[in-house]
């Protein structure tokens, strides 16, 4: 293996599995699934040829699936840093995105100390079908997500006074993380990026090797693709986009359930997003157009109450 290359995280797993239990809590980490189960998740991502080395994955990163009730596999990948970790960042990723787009911002977060966990929902990018969806992302109740988190947290990244919890949701992913009912948690902060709406509905009908998108993390998504083709679901299902108006709407009642107890909250991207801060404790609003912009942002954000 060229000495520029880190291991693959299919290969990497056992070292990792032998010396990570110091750092993080790994409970869940073993599947109650094989992969061959209707449902499973799928671990194997393999790192395209020619990726940019700032786009690998973490040293020591590795997926796993984790299951909640009778739904479906959902995909998550972890890694530490090789001290104690100060923390735990939540990545919750957008459903049009393989999870690997986030690699970048996770290798920042190990870089400042904390243990990192991106968590794809079910039906979404790697994460376990449905009974009976196609190629399709689908969402037949957009609580699903959301209780996968909270018991994805709760269970298996079980944060402590000592290593709290911050949480970044991702378009759907976003969603998602406004929505969580964080009072039974360590909540340091939330940065909700450029949260799903209307405009963000349309989408491929299928997946094509010849696509040419034009921004960074699409890009990125599309070469992760190429090498991957468990990773080509790319169209939002008609029952997919009527949740995630229903969840959208439904933020104003978790709101007035959250009320003065929830977290910090930055959201950051584009349009208007101060209604989404209505009800909501210490929420700040930051303009960010693109990918490009989000890094000072998101250095701020793991900078919260350390």
């Amino acid at each position: 293996m060229p000495a520029n290359r880190l291991p693959l995280p299919v290969l990497s797993r056992r070292l990792f599995m032998a010396g990570a239990a110091a750092g993080i809590g790994l409970a869940g980490c073993t599947r109650e699934d094989g992969p061959d189960q209707p449902g499973a998740a799928f671990i194997d991502s393999q790192i395209p040829p020619g990726l940019s080395p700032d786009a690998y994955p973490p040293a020591g990163f590795v997926w796993s699936g984790f299951k909640h009730g009778t739904l479906p596999e959902a995909r998550y990948g972890v890694a530490a840093p090789p001290l104690n970790p100060r923390a735990h960042l939540l990545i919750l990723a957008d459903a049009r995105y393989p999870a690997e787009v986030y690699f970048a911002l996770a290798r920042q977060a190990v870089e400042d100390h904390l243990s990192v966990w991106i968590l794809e929902a079910p039906g979404q990018g790697g994460s376990g079908k449905y009974l009976l969806q196609n190629q399709d992302i689908v969402l037949p109740d957009f609580r699903h997500p959301i209780k996968t988190a909270e018991a994805f947290v709760t269970q298996t990244i079980r944060p402590s006074p000592a290593k709290p919890l911050y949480i970044f949701g991702h378009g759907s992913g976003a969603l998602t993380a406004l929505a969580l009912d964080t009072r039974p948690w360590p909540l340091k902060a939330v940065l909700a990026y450029a949260p799903w709406d209307a405009s963000q509905s349309a989408s491929p009908e299928e997946w094509h090797r010849e696509d040419d998108p034009t921004d960074a993390w699409a890009r990125a998504a599309h070469r992760w693709r190429m090498a991957n083709p468990d990773l080509r679901r790319v169209h939002l299902s008609e029952g997919w986009l009527k949740q995630m108006v229903e969840a959208r709407k439904a933020l104003g009642g978790f709101r007035l359930e959250l009320g003065r107890a929830s977290p910090p909250l930055i959201l950051a991207g584009e349009g208007d997003l101060k209604p989404l801060c209505d009800g909501r404790h210490s929420c700040e609003v930051k303009p960010v157009a693109g990918e490009g912009e989000l890094t000072p942002v998101f250095q701020a954000f793991l900078s919260i109450d350390v």
